[in-house]
């Protein structure tokens, strides 16, 4: 109460504050921080293997650390199952493909239909689509880098969505212990 007799509003309760109630800094730095990790293995690590795909590497790591960071870490740690084993099956198929045919067109969406029928026949959450994902992308990869072998190039994108799945997960366990011993800030 104030001098006056009334109640005083806590900060949360005006417009402002409810709308800063819903900015969680240490998400964004959990966030900010996976993305860097990941940003920077990934290309150091495709960027070893083939240089001139460092930053799609870069950029599919960070990618895959945004995907599997959640806001707590039992999601995080079902994010990046999915997520590595989405690849995992779309850079196999993918490179089954790339390796007796060249990329075309009707070829990769032939690809898909049959992909998404093994991940619906495997009961694969979101019947895949990590897998698609992942064929589409060294599929267009391989266009891109015809010098690249397809093992190679399946290979690189599974590297790099481990890469940003540990990350991920590594910073959901962080924010779940900052977030035991740091209450969020309020009245």
């Amino acid at each position: 109460m104030d001098d006056s007799g009334q109640i005083r509003k806590g900060w949360r309760d005006r417009p402002v504050g409810k709308l800063l109630a819903r900015i969680d800094p240490r998400m964004a730095l959990a966030k900010s921080v996976v993305v860097w990790v990941a940003f920077a293995a990934g290309g150091y690590v495709t960027g070893h293997i083939h240089g001139e795909n460092r930053m799609l590497g870069a950029m599919l790591a960070a990618v895959s650390g945004i995907v599997v960071l959640q806001g707590d870490i039992r999601t995080s740690v079902r994010q990046g199952w999915l997520r590595v084993l989405g690849t995992f099956i779309g850079a196999v198929l993918a490179c089954l493909y790339l390796t007796f045919f060249r990329f075309t067109l009707p070829g990769m969406v032939l690809m898909v239909f049959l992909l998404e029928i093994l991940c619906m026949l495997l009961k694969i959450p979101d019947n895949g689509k990590m897998a698609t994902i992942t064929l589409v992308i060294i599929s267009v990869v391989s266009v891109r880098y015809p010098d690249l072998p397809a093992w190679a190039n399946g290979l690189l994108r599974f590297t790099e969505a481990t890469i940003g799945a540990l990350a991920g997960i590594a910073a959901a366990w962080v924010l779940r212990t900052v977030r035991n011993r740091i209450p969020p800030p309020g009245p």
